[in-house]
């Protein structure tokens, strides 16, 4: 059944590749025909934070690590990363009735940059750890980014507008070359601190923009004008029967427990994916050059986003979502025999994630809503979203023992969720 799969999955990428050569340009005007309004406003101020985000990304481990944390300390600290998130995104439910949208996106967002600032300056894990609760709190906002993004958008209408945030969060990767060279010429510790310094320029700049342009939702408007009181009970209340809703669909409990694996086995590998690149004990490169292979997997991932994931029909939504979760399997399992120095082997592992990831999280998220056919659909989304990362807060510190124990152990599990992960895939879900 692997290897059948593999050879599938090689065949359709083949196949893909020779329609990318037939494959007309992409109509960018027709893709910000309706980026008007809120949207248009988001979408100029996104590689205001994507860019700052594809820096940190790649060098933030690293950076706490030198400054004394040890393996299983920051194991931990992704841990208490998701916990944060899970609160957060409680609150992000609930405090837009007392701010509305715009005010809710406008003051949350400022933990970003202020938490940029404490790590500029941090000495060790007590720094730390409040710099990662603050950076978390901007999960807060998310549910208003949404809100305002889409208002006045017909529905039909809005692939494009997300087509184009897609292609503006992998291009943040693309200006990992500065953080790069940062590194390579002055340093992990002056280049990280000087990365956090520009991030919060770069950050202000588009929150300013947004401050003068963001104009409220209607929804926001209603809700801030009618002043209604929070009832805490019976906001618990709703959200407990929901859950117990999402156990009772036998098929939606298994896909749930699909995607709980596949974000397990997600955040195992990427938490401690810098630190393993410029680990001396595992691949051994320079820490400087691990920005290469960020950029490679968000060229794939936007290709195959563009050129791949629209020709898949919606009756083959799962056998690609499958798809997707194989190649993850394999781009995690180079890790496992991956010599050190060895950059060939990586690349074509990030490669691989990359188109792995992209016929794996729009196809997945695509028919999980289309399962969500309730009033409840907001909240349905809020506890499937909570579900989904709370095992990730064990996961942080068991992937710290791990890695301890030996670096590649990371990726031997990582490889057999994935794998469990697409088992459940084809026994349980139709």
């Amino acid at each position: 059944m692997f290897i059948e799969e593999v050879h599938n999955t090689v065949d359709t990428l083949v196949a893909g590749s020779k329609n990318v050569i037939k494959a007309e340009s992409v109509k960018l005007k027709g893709l910000v025909a309706y980026l008007r309004g809120n949207a248009a406003v988001l979408v100029k101020t996104y590689l205001g934070f994507s860019i700052p985000s594809a820096w940190l990304g790649a060098y933030q481990s690293l950076y706490i690590l030198s400054l004394g944390v040890t393996n299983i300390q920051y194991g931990n600290i992704v841990g208490l990363t998701f916990a944060v998130q899970i609160f957060a995104q409680l609150l992000g439910g609930i405090i837009p009735y007392r701010l509305g949208h715009r005010g809710t996106l406008n003051i949350f967002t400022l933990f970003w940059p202020a938490s940029l600032i404490i790590f500029a300056f941090a000495e060790n894990i007590w720094w730390v750890l409040p710099a990662i609760i603050m950076q978390n709190f901007i999960f807060i906002s998310t549910p208003s980014w949404y809100c305002l993004f889409v208002e006045g958008i017909p529905k039909n209408k809005r692939s494009g507008n997300y087509a184009v945030l897609h292609i503006l969060l992998n291009g943040g990767a693309l200006f990992l070359p500065v953080a790069g060279l940062l590194v390579k010429y002055f340093g992990l510790d002056t280049a990280s601190r000087t990365i956090y310094l520009v991030s919060v320029v770069i950050t202000m700049t588009a929150i300013i923009f947004r401050w003068k342009y963001l104009t409220e939702t209607k929804v926001g408007e209603r809700a801030v004008s009618s002043k209604k009181p929070l009832n805490l009970l019976k906001e618990g209340a709703a959200l407990l029967s929901v859950l117990k809703y999402l156990g009772r669909k036998k098929e939606l409990f298994w896909f749930t427990t699909v995607n709980i694996l596949f974000l397990a086995a997600l955040t195992m590998w990427t938490s401690f994916n810098s630190i393993f690149l410029a680990d001396s004990k595992a691949a051994a490169f320079k820490e400087w050059s691990i920005m290469v292979f960020p950029m490679i997997s968000a060229v794939t991932f936007t290709l195959a986003s563009l050129l791949f994931v629209p020709r898949i029909k919606k009756g083959n939504y799962l056998k690609y979502i499958g798809r997707g979760i194989l190649l993850n399997a394999v781009a995690s399992a180079v890790y496992i025999f991956a010599p050190a120095k060895d950059m060939v082997l990586i690349i074509i592992s990030y490669m691989v994630y990359g188109v792995g990831l992209a016929f794996f999280r729009p196809l997945y998220d695509a028919r999980l809503i289309n399962a969500f056919k309730t009033k409840d659909q907001a909240r349905l989304i809020s506890v499937f979203n909570i579900v989904t990362m709370l095992p990730c807060v064990a996961v942080g510190p068991l992937t710290g023992l791990l890695y301890t124990g030996n670096p590649r152990y990371v990726y031997v599990a990582a490889t057999a969720m994935f794998i469990f992960a697409l088992i459940i895939l084809r026994k349980k879900v139709k």
